[in-house]
């Protein structure tokens, strides 16, 4: 009898394991890149992206599918706990990307938001009006539209590369010519 009990303690204790409960919210990469929101039901999960709703279907415990009607290509989310999930193709190596559930800190605040992404129009729009600089302004457009949705750790990382490759197209480089897009400290600091 005591083994009797015994095997099913383990058996519910590796079901509980087994199935981890999601919780639905937005989800973010570590560098505040890409940010998803995730609605996680009981046999499904809904991944909302910025030009695109998927619904991903649960095909093993804390695995779900979805294959793309376009291009037939299956795309994998795996469950790893309550607040973190990963990406995949499960025929592709190392194409496995982690997201993790945000806080109000991770992500840019809607205010930011429309901002930089006003400014990032702006640059686009000079891009057409003065063409002999439009690369620059191309630059420069990225920059604000990377702040207008990244966190400071990634928007830094992603600025700093964008002055870089600024730095080598203009004549002054001790002056950014957007430092509304980019600030001088990160400016400065790119070398």
């Amino acid at each position: 009898m005591r083994a009797l009990i015994f095997g099913l303690l383990i058996c519910i204790s590796a079901f509980a394991k087994a199935q981890i409960n999601l919780t639905s919210g937005q989800y973010i990469t570590d560098d505040g890149y890409y940010t998803v929101t995730i609605n996680f039901g009981e046999t499904s999960l809904t991944l909302i992206e910025p030009n695109l709703t998927s619904i991903y279907k649960k095909v093993a415990p804390n695995i779900y599918s979805y294959v793309h009607a376009r291009n037939n290509v299956d795309y994998r989310i795996e469950v790893k706990d309550a607040a973190t999930i990963q990406t995949f193709k499960p025929s592709v190596n190392n194409s496995r990307y982690t997201l993790k559930l945000t806080n109000s800190s991770d992500v840019a605040s809607s205010a930011q938001f429309k901002k930089y992404y006003a400014l990032a129009e702006q640059y686009k729009a000079k891009m057409q009006t003065d063409k002999k600089d439009a690369q620059l302004w191309s630059f420069c457009a990225a920059a604000a539209m990377a702040k207008s949705t990244m966190n400071d750790e990634g928007f830094i990382d992603y600025a700093t590369k964008i002055a870089l490759s600024i730095k080598q197209i203009i004549i002054n480089k001790t002056k950014c010519p957007c430092e509304d897009a980019i600030p001088p400290d990160v400016w400065n600091n790119a070398k």
